[in-house]
């Protein structure tokens, strides 16, 4: 199970331009309860932002992408 002080943690490590793939059920363990909710989906945009990282929804793919700026 993904926690978000572990996502944050290994974020804020990544180098620039590093990307991470966040499933859309792990993305669930880290803010329940995942898709389709706008307040999970706020929460992990303002989240990526907090870690410096640009968001992408890959619906096609059921992931999200966090980049690091």
């Amino acid at each position: 199970m993904l926690t978000r002080d572990a996502l944050k943690n290994y974020l804020l490590e990544m180098p620039s331009g590093h990307i991470f793939d966040l499933t859309y059920g792990l993305f669930a363990d880290a803010f329940p309860p995942g898709e389709p909710d706008p307040l999970a989906r706020a929460a992990l945009q303002a989240f990526a932002k907090d870690c410096n990282c640009d968001l992408k929804n890959n619906i096609l793919e059921a992931r999200y992408e966090l980049t690091r700026k």
